[in-house]
């Protein structure tokens, strides 16, 4: 059984990585002398937020400050390598070493502070920061001091061990192509057997989940996208195993596709539903997929990411580690992710623990002015899933959208170019969806047809109660998973009667493009 097994992902490894080569891939290597105006502008920027103008390292290397981002600054110093760049990615380096946590009897070993003071114990750390430390590894251990290197080697050592430990599932998708990476390129540095095969099983466990549905079970995330890609692109370039460099290229082939089938270049964002996302607008919020993006179309007009500084812009730190690891993508990819045309049916079932459904349905739309997505069979409650959306530009051309939140208590599919929303279960009280629009007011809601200037939303259903408040309180926006810094949310609430049946659909919202901008 166990030959049959090895002999199957054999299989899918050959022929996936013909299919990858096929697909006449882009290779990109980057440097900070030779990088475009716009890379070069966004590693500066970078830099300038982490080391402002003025400040000493003492004060830049706080108590408060992340210890994963300064990482990311050590890297990007070194990546840089300007007049005192050297010694202070080395002054930053032994800061950063000194924080790990190295009693072998508690749980969190092998992993970094997040903070040194208000430490959130944050297992996940021993991926991140090992990852990182093992780009500057690759690429200045001739630079850096000796002795430096070694320390760096014995603190991804202990990491390492830590992850062994942890053992994380493959479903935990981000985390564990990089623990698997970990393992694999330590337990080769170590010579420690035991690492070097947890890394290769976990690889192929990781591997072989994904063709199962030919999926990956964090779903459609674009933060956490971003980090499987960074992961992916670690099997690629520094993995020892062969076979995981190989499936390394396979899946990062694979990712860039089910990216760009979500990516609609005109509206500059990822369709839902959203398995894990900190909000609606990757143009008003910084996401690691978008970053990813941006580097790959090199061109500020298309950047899928906030002009400047904005909410979430530590997930910016990402730049150094992806410029070290360099581009990897399809030209048919890339041809894609330029061509605004597109109109797209999706139906697809993703293997996913969330509790609910183990394979969940994913649905989604995607039309020239407009998108929208759905998901069926979670009865998680977490505001990062959004279990509905639907995307469009306003007379602005800004992004305009309606949100289902992942509160466990629906289910949504599309179908005829509308949304469909049913009960999750029994006896439920109300349902509530979030619209933002920013000429929007209370009167908009007043009947079941919500006319904006741009768009239609009709609405159908039998629910007679439901009221529209205005969300603007910050409070509020975080319990929803939305980190803009955006106004003019309304909470539509809609009561459901006690004697509804679970099988019987709540309400279906189509949108329709108005071909007269209304004022």
């Amino acid at each position: 059984m166990i030959y049959r097994i090895i002999l199957c992902c054999a299989c899918i490894i050959g022929s996936s990585l013909l299919k990858a080569q096929n697909e006449d891939l882009i290779n990109k290597e980057y440097n900070y002398q030779t990088l475009s105006p716009y890379l070069k502008k966004l590693v500066d920027t970078f830099l300038l937020d982490q080391m402002p103008i003025g400040k000493n390292l003492s004060d830049i290397l706080s108590d408060q400050t992340s210890i994963r981002s300064k990482t990311r600054l050590a890297q990007a110093l070194l990546f840089r390598n300007g007049i005192g760049d050297l010694e202070k990615a080395t002054y930053v380096l032994n800061w950063i070493l000194s924080h790990q946590h190295k009693d072998e009897t508690k749980r969190i070993f092998g992993s970094w502070k997040t903070n040194v003071i208000n430490d959130r114990l944050d297992e996940n750390w021993r991926e991140f920061i090992g990852c990182d430390l093992i780009i500057i590894l690759e690429n200045y251990r001739n630079l850096l001091p000796p002795y430096l290197t070694s320390s760096i080697e014995n603190s991804i050592y202990l990491a390492a061990k830590g992850a062994y430990a942890r053992n994380v599932g493959a479903e935990y998708t981000n985390i564990s192509i990089m623990s698997s990476f970990l393992l694999d390129y330590v337990g080769s540095l170590k010579k420690d057997s035991l690492l070097s095969k947890a890394g290769l099983k976990k690889a192929k466990e990781i591997f072989n989940l994904y063709h199962s549905n030919k999926s990956f079970s964090e779903f459609n995330s674009p933060t956490y996208y971003g980090v499987s890609m960074i992961g992916l692109a670690l099997w690629r370039k520094y993995a020892v195993h062969d076979d995981i460099k190989k499936m390394g290229v396979i899946l990062e082939n694979n990712l860039w596709n089910e990216t760009v089938t979500f990516y609609h270049p005109n509206l500059k964002n990822m369709a839902g539903p959203y398995f894990r996302a900190y909000g609606m607008d990757m143009q008003q919020y910084f996401s690691i997929i978008g970053l990813w993006i941006s580097i790959a179309l090199e061109d500020e007009t298309k950047a899928p990411m906030p002009p400047g500084n904005g909410p979430k812009y530590g997930e910016m730190s990402n730049i150094s580690s992806i410029l070290h690891l360099g581009l990897s993508i399809s030209k048919t990819v890339l041809d894609q992710l330029n061509n605004p045309n597109r109109k797209i049916f999706l139906h697809k079932v993703i293997p996913n623990k969330y509790k609910g459904d183990s394979l969940k349905m994913v649905t989604m739309r995607m039309d020239e002015h407009w998108m929208m997505g759905g998901l069926w069979g979670n009865l998680r409650k977490w505001e990062q899933i959004k279990s509905g959306t639907i995307h469009w530009l306003n007379k602005n051309s800004e992004i305009n959208w309606v949100m289902i939140l992942g509160d466990g208590k629906t289910n949504v599919k599309i179908a005829d170019k509308k949304m469909d929303i049913y009960p999750s279960q029994e006896k439920i009280q109300s349902v509530e969806l979030f619209i933002y629009a920013s000429d929007q007011n209370p009167e908009t809601f007043k009947n079941k047809n919500w006319l904006l200037p741009t768009i239609q939303l009709k609405l159908k259903t039998q629910l007679k109660k439901f009221t529209a408040v205005k969300v603007d309180d910050l409070i509020d926006l975080e319990k929803i998973g939305v980190s803009e810094n955006i106004k003019n949310i309304y909470r539509i609430t809609f009561e459901i009667p006690d004697t509804w049946e679970s099988n019987i659909k709540l309400l279906s919202i189509k949108p329709t493009r108005l071909k007269k901008v209304n004022d």
